[in-house]
């Protein structure tokens, strides 16, 4: 079967039912939480004006599909908008497969997405994905890897769990108001916001524009859990700290954290190890600052432990990659303002960046 049997389009909300249809070789079977993730994940994206995808079909049939999750970035101090796309949830019908669609999805996108995007920035590639990546022009920007801080009993459960002998045990998060600490499994966008627009930046970086729209949006993702830890002074919120909780366990990653002062951060994750709320927490070993890093230091945090050595022999450890949208680009196109977008340096990443966090 030849490239031209295909046809090559954008995604139009027409094509939605079918579209979901095809990504259940991809989510799974069920129909109504696939349907409800789609619609949050590409219509109600704030910062698109229509869904972004690309569609293949075969004698009218949808075939193939390759979504772009649309983020909003800038610079401190800088008024500039950055807009990035977030490659993902590609899936071509098992009678389709091998045919390159992938990467002929991928380029077209490239073509129809340039005039308005600068880059594209993957967070989840895989063994099977990243030679797609490569071919297309994409460069490895760092290895996705954490720092974790686990008890003994956690890394006990960790293994068993790994072993299949086990399921970790699903933890109670308690929530309510300790006095400067509140825990809650609710945002609050405005507070969250004014956060984000006080803190203070000592670096000159590309960070996620994160106003009351964006939380808003984003944490009403259907397929996430989310602790919130807000640490109030003056009644006023000063800091806080997002955890993305596993769905079946006891483990946190740290999606997303913004303070004030560093203060706040230090006294909610005094909160959270006292009252044991996982027995393994994550987050992203890289773009921390340095009083987040000492602060996470302080308390084992580590790079190098038997849980990441067990996960990397699991399910290996693969780069985030990043190229300009332009099919052919140039090497001016590979900075922003004078950042290289192929450096990490330049990047200010929270798990909360991704399309899946």
């Amino acid at each position: 079967m030849s490239h031209s049997e295909y046809e090559i389009k954008l995604y139009h909300p027409d094509l939605m039912s079918q579209v979901v249809s095809l990504l259940s070789h991809l989510w799974g079977k069920d129909h109504d939480n696939n349907l409800s993730y789609f619609r949050w994940k590409y219509h109600e994206n704030p910062y698109t004006e229509n869904p972004l995808g690309i569609v293949a079909f075969h004698n009218g049939n949808v075939v193939g599909f390759r979504g772009y999750f649309a983020t909003k970035w800038q610079i401190h101090g800088e008024d500039q908008n950055i807009f990035v796309l977030c490659p993902g949830d590609t899936v071509v019908d098992p009678d389709h497969r091998r045919k390159r669609l992938s990467v002929i999805m991928g380029d077209r996108a490239m073509d129809e997405y340039e005039s308005k995007y600068k880059a594209f920035f993957n967070f989840s590639s895989t063994k099977n994905s990243v030679p797609g990546y490569l071919r297309m022009g994409f460069t490895p920007l760092v290895n996705k890897s954490y720092m974790n801080r686990n008890n003994i009993l956690g890394l006990m459960k960790f293994i068993l769990a790994v072993n299949n002998r086990e399921e970790l045990h699903q933890g109670k998060i308690t929530f309510g108001d300790f006095g400067n600490i509140i825990v809650s499994d609710n945002p609050k966008p405005k507070e969250m916001a004014a956060v984000v627009y006080g803190q203070k930046s000592h670096s000159r970086r590309i960070a996620l524009f994160q106003d009351e729209k964006f939380f808003t949006w984003r944490f009403s993702n259907n397929r996430r859990k989310y602790a919130f830890y807000y640490y109030r002074r003056n009644n006023v919120v000063d800091g806080y700290v997002v955890i993305n909780v596993s769905a079946n366990n006891k483990r946190g990653f740290i999606s997303d954290y913004s303070v004030a002062d560093p203060v706040a951060i230090e006294k909610i994750m005094e909160f959270i190890l006292k009252k044991k709320h996982f027995d393994i927490i994550s987050i992203y070993s890289y773009s921390l600052n340095d009083d987040l890093l000492k602060i996470l230091r302080k308390r084992h945090f580590k790079t190098k432990s038997l849980t990441r050595t067990i996960e990397k022999r699991k399910d290996g450890e693969w780069p985030l990659f990043i190229r300009p949208v332009k099919r052919n680009y140039a090497e001016t196109d590979c900075f922003i303002n004078g950042l290289d977008i192929r450096k990490i340096e330049s990047w200010a990443i929270k798990e909360i960046c991704s399309d899946g966090g």
